[in-house]
């Protein structure tokens, strides 16, 4: 199991935020031995959401696949899969 934390500068994944939507440790998403990913928003300020039938629904934790599209914030969208790629 691995477990990476998503945010600005200092965590595993750095995402740019030029509008600072971002927080500093904004979410962690776990990958299983299994193979399963399961991210959890941080108790960030802007929020984590899943993108599901083209409308996005905010999370606190859910388990998620590589080709799921995810949000950080209110404009930040990325493939899960491409987001492991920032690790």
């Amino acid at each position: 199991m691995k477990i990476f934390t998503i945010g600005r500068k200092g965590t595993d994944i750095v995402l740019e935020d030029a509008e600072k939507q971002i927080s500093r440790l904004h979410a962690e998403l776990t990958v299983t031995d299994g193979g399963r990913y399961y991210l959890v928003d941080c108790g960030s300020s802007n929020g984590t959401a899943v993108k599901q039938q083209s409308n996005w629904k905010p999370i606190k934790q859910e388990y998620v696949t590589a080709e799921d599209e995810v949000r950080f914030g209110g404009f930040y969208s990325i493939r899960v899969s491409d987001l492991l790629k920032k690790a």
